[in-house]
């Protein structure tokens, strides 16, 4: 073989390994953002009517371990413990999205209402 095809060969072999190792994390990520939109679409349908049109309000997904970081960095103090999970109180919540920008698993989804 020439050294052209070798490299060939080489480009061909990485790019099928890399298919094959992407193929289970593009798998997640896609259940990921359907598991998502299920959330904000179901947090938008339950958002407080008090909240005026046009705010950004937060939740707390599926995937929160209770690491309690947001709760630690919440100026507002709106966020407990509760079902395994953290939860935001909305009547407390001052939207300033702190805890979506501090949460290190990403499990907060930013809905406008």
């Amino acid at each position: 073989m020439t050294k052209n095809n070798s490299q060939v060969s080489r480009r061909r072999f990485m790019l099928a390994g890399s298919a094959v190792a992407a193929a289970p994390l593009l798998a997640d990520l896609n259940r990921a953002k359907a598991e998502t939109a299920t959330i904000t679409q179901s947090a938008a349908a339950s958002a407080p009517l008090s909240v005026p049109k046009g705010t950004k309000i937060y939740y707390i997904g599926r995937g929160c371990i209770g690491c309690q970081t947001c709760k630690t960095f919440c100026p507002a103090q709106a966020i407990h413990y509760g079902d395994c999970i953290n939860e935001i109180d909305q009547s407390k919540c001052i939207h300033c999205g702190t805890c979506y920008e501090e949460c290190p698993n990403c499990v907060i989804t930013e809905t406008i209402n």
